[in-house]
């Protein structure tokens, strides 16, 4: 009886390992749009965040920063 619940909590255990998921982001693109001029403090943050971030988001993604002139923030 001993030997089938090893048996059985082994299977459990790796039951899962099967089914797992890749990770959404993985080698997609996440683009940040910035609605002011570029070299503005908001512009910089979002640079910063675009250099760092993307390690800690599953998947690893590649950040882009652009920034677009028409609509203000």
């Amino acid at each position: 009886m001993r030997a089938l619940t090893y048996v059985f909590f082994l299977i459990v255990l790796f039951a899962g390992a099967g089914f797992a998921q890749t990770p959404f982001y993985e080698g997609k693109t996440i683009r940040i749009v910035v609605g002011l001029p570029a070299g503005d403090a908001y512009d910089l943050y979002a640079r910063m965040l675009a250099t760092y971030m993307g390690k800690y988001i599953p998947g690893n993604p590649t950040l882009s920063c652009k920034t677009c002139r028409a609509p203000r923030s």
